[in-house]
């Protein structure tokens, strides 16, 4: 029984391995280009376009908000549209990819079947992303 639990053990540990990987170089390629979709925080559902510029590390990204809602705007003194830049995207521990810039960040979780998931943070506002590549 404990040889069982054992393999049972090693088995779920190599899996979450293989799960945890994430986004590696090999999906850099497919990540260049436009994306757009929706972001929901701030009270509201809002647009969102993320591009990214190259394939190789540091990625260069650009993502714009727009349609805040109006509560978003005063409580977080944010203009509209609301756009982050960054040069320096790079691949995570956890297989991500997370950018940095001068008034927040934003980090791309997952690419699947040409939808990218993550979400991003600029000045206390923060926004779950999902796009469909363009």
């Amino acid at each position: 029984m404990k040889r069982i639990l054992c393999v049972v053990g090693i088995v779920m540990l190599f899996a979450s391995m293989v799960f945890a990987a994430g986004i590696t170089k090999k999906d850099l390629a497919a990540l260049k280009g436009t994306w757009e979709g929706t972001a929901t925080g701030g009270g509201g559902t809002i647009n969102a376009k993320l591009e990214i510029m190259n394939d190789t590390e540091p990625l260069q990204g650009k993502i714009t908000f727009t349609g805040l809602p109006g509560n978003a705007k005063s409580e977080y003194k944010l203009n509209d549209p609301l756009i982050g830049e960054s040069n320096d995207g790079k691949i995570t521990s956890a297989g991500t990819i997370m950018f940095t810039g001068s008034n927040g960040f934003f980090e791309i979780q997952s690419i699947k079947d040409k939808t990218l998931k993550g979400w991003g943070y600029f000045a206390g506002f923060k926004a779950n992303i999902t796009a469909k590549k363009k």
